[in-house]
């Protein structure tokens, strides 16, 4: 059985522009599916609510919310209105801060890059090793590597 060659590569740095594209799609993706999940969720509810008559008004009255939050002065609006016909804002609300936090959080990733590069170029570089399945025991490695002994 042939002994496997233990490849070495150092990197030096890690593109940001890179992290940023890969970051960016990433969140976009996932920015996607939650809207899409918790639409599903709203639209369940809100169909459970209408078929069963419950106004949601008169069940946080009946919880002690009301009460308790008029106590401090503070009255709820009228939730079915809210969440009703003015939801149309609140989703779009939701969809433009979406968008927007989507890019805060790929600049987040980019930022933490430009950290780990400043890191990596002070300890001189972060190593990898691999298996390379293409090189046998018997042909020659690459210059810039050393088999592993």
């Amino acid at each position: 059985m042939e002994k496997p060659i233990i490849q070495r590569r150092t990197i030096k740095s890690i593109s940001e522009w890179s992290v940023f594209k890969i970051a960016l799609v990433a969140y976009l993706i996932i920015f996607v599916l939650t809207v899409i999940v918790f639409g599903i969720i709203a639209l369940i509810t809100w169909a459970g609510f209408a078929a069963s008559g419950i106004n949601l008004n008169s069940l946080f009255a009946s919880t002690g919310i009301g009460s308790l939050l008029s106590s401090f002065g503070v009255t709820l609006p009228n939730l079915n209105i809210a969440l009703g016909t003015g939801g149309v804002v609140g989703i779009v609300l939701f969809i433009v801060f979406g968008l927007l936090f989507s890019v805060v959080y790929a600049a987040v990733a980019t930022f933490w890059t430009w950290i780990i590069n400043v890191i990596i170029k002070i300890s001189g570089g972060l190593e990898v090793r691999y298996i390379d399945k293409t090189i046998t025991a018997g042909s020659k490695i690459p210059e810039n590597t050393a088999a592993n002994s």
